[in-house]
């Protein structure tokens, strides 16, 4: 999945960064979900396969980040699943994570009927739930920050092929859209936790010009960003050099100015490529030298050679 993948994953697994994220890439910002509301929810799902031979055998499916929110008595699965790629097939995949979901459910629904023998009629029997009994809405939400525009699908119908005599198919085929969210997508000032300082330089990454005046403008947060938010910014940004100027940068237990370790780093970098700038010089230098020695050399002309 990739070192950027696994960082932001691992974050966005504390609730209040779950919960801001969410409220901040589907509500605007607005308080719709709270950290409280939020429990820890298994994403891992066993896929049945025929293995080799014909026998059977079990593979392991597991969403990037999946929480369950618990609010007045009802319950909704939110998953999120990060992509620092394009993915073809994204609308396949979402839709095999929700139908595992579901059928984990369901199956959980059976089992309880079974153990407690109330089911009645053959309807029910033959649907393992009662009519009144609900499943819990499972709500995935995909958040690309990769280069570049996304150009893959974003519905199912998308991937399939409605040409020709398929296309009186079409309203007939049931359809399943992803909930895609870019990185251009987002407005920053719309969280509330470190995830506005993680958007905002993540938007800027390609130009540290740009994070520079975003430091500057945001002075008052940037000047004592938390340890974590930091981490995460300098992985996902790609200046894992940043790491390098953590402690000397460090304002008090757990805060760290990253306003002074931007420009500690930018400078270091000019320093090195004024230090890069001589060395290529004089190794230009002595190149052109020994190419004139060389031909002076060939044509006897010792006495210049010397001058």
């Amino acid at each position: 999945m990739g070192e950027k993948n696994d960082v932001f994953c691992a974050w966005l697994e504390k609730a209040e960064i779950f919960s801001d994220f969410m409220n901040g890439a589907m509500f605007a910002g607005k308080q719709k979900i709270l950290p409280g509301e939020l429990k820890p929810a298994r994403g891992d799902y066993l896929e049945k396969k025929r293995g080799e031979a014909g026998t059977a055998a079990r593979r392991r499916r597991s969403r990037d980040v999946v929480k369950k929110r618990c609010m007045g008595g009802s319950y909704c699965v939110l998953a999120v699943e990060n992509q620092a790629e394009l993915h073809y097939a994204m609308p396949v995949r979402c839709m095999e994570y929700d139908a595992m979901e579901y059928t984990s459910q369901l199956r959980r629904i059976r089992e309880r009927h079974r153990r407690n023998k109330d089911l009645k009629g053959s309807a029910q029997f033959l649907s393992g739930m009662t009519r009144e009994e609900k499943l819990d809405p499972v709500t995935t939400l995909v958040f690309y920050h990769g280069e570049g525009e996304w150009d893959a699908c974003r519905d199912l119908h998308d991937m399939l092929d409605f040409t020709g005599e398929n296309e009186i198919f079409r309203k007939y085929t049931a359809n399943y859209r992803i909930n895609l969210v870019t990185l251009a997508d987002l407005q920053e000032e719309q969280f509330e936790t470190g995830l506005r300082e993680v958007i905002g330089m993540m938007k800027r990454g390609r130009d540290k010009n740009a994070m520079r005046e975003y430091c500057r403008k945001n002075e008052e947060r940037f000047r004592r960003l938390d340890e974590e938010t930091y981490d995460v910014i300098s992985v996902m940004i790609h200046h894992r050099k940043l790491e390098d100027y953590k402690e000397n940068c460090r304002v008090e237990k757990g805060r760290i100015d990253m306003c002074q370790a931007l420009e500690e780093m930018m400078e270091d970098s000019r320093r090195d490529g004024r230090r890069d700038g001589i060395r290529i010089g004089e190794r230009n230098g002595e190149q052109k030298f020994a190419a004139l020695a060389g031909r002076l050399m060939a044509d006897s002309r010792t006495k210049d050679l010397e001058k």
